[in-house]
């Protein structure tokens, strides 16, 4: 069963936040059609989603997509205009100078998590060059093993073709789609020797998030991954 997107829901959120996101999500339907799957695998808890990442598009695409509040790392640089900071700001953004393998960014998640927060994170650590999933960074193993907080692996459809990092704008036409698969949970891998355990967590989100890929691929029947 589908569930109504973030800012329909009767749930607590700042005027500002529902607005901005209703304006996106309006955005994406009219020009982009798009669609999400995988929403009756809501999972409430405090948590990561992984997804993978080629476009400008997609921290908005995983926002209007994901049925509560999200929060995002953005780079200081974004926040030094003191208005669009604040404006950035009040949408959940947060600051940060380095990646999330930094002490200080590694601070900042926890928090976050420990809040009971949903915080969108790119496990390829940047943009790619192509659609397909790169190599990814342990950070979100790393993240996951302290905070003993899941991972929700996430699918994003079509918006490389749409805006990849070699273009200024965006075409105006396309379709993206935003796949959510189920929960990775910390405590399946409790067993094993940390390092092992990270390795493992981080290999399961690289397959889930291309299972979620081949699922759509395939026609997109049934229930994601």
């Amino acid at each position: 069963m589908k569930m109504k997107p973030a800012w329909a829901r009767n749930i607590p959120m700042s005027w500002l936040y529902r607005s901005i996101l209703f304006l996106a999500w309006c955005f994406f339907k009219i020009l982009y059609r798009h669609k999400v799957y995988g929403q009756e695998k809501l999972f409430t808890d405090a948590a990561i989603i992984a997804a993978n990442h080629s476009s400008y598009y997609d921290p908005p695409i995983l926002a209007i997509s994901w049925p509560e509040e999200v929060h995002f790392l953005a780079r200081e640089g974004l926040f030094k205009n003191p208005l669009f900071g604040a404006l950035i700001r009040k949408l959940n953004a947060h600051p940060v100078s380095g990646d999330a393998s930094d002490i200080k960014v590694f601070k900042l998640i926890g928090q976050l998590l420990t809040e009971g927060k949903k915080i969108i994170l790119f496990p390829e650590g940047q943009r790619g060059d192509t659609d397909a999933l790169g190599d990814l960074k342990p950070g979100i193993a790393m993240l996951s093993s302290r905070s003993k907080s899941a991972v929700i692996p996430a699918y994003i459809h079509g918006s490389f073709k749409i805006w990849d990092h070699f273009h200024k704008l965006p075409k105006l036409w396309g379709h993206t789609a935003c796949v959510y698969g189920s929960p990775i949970l910390w405590s399946d891998f409790a067993h094993l020797d940390k390092k092992e355990a990270q390795k493992a967590l981080t290999e399961r989100i690289a397959q889930s998030i291309n299972a979620l890929r081949a699922w759509y691929e395939n026609g997109a029947k049934g229930t994601p991954p």
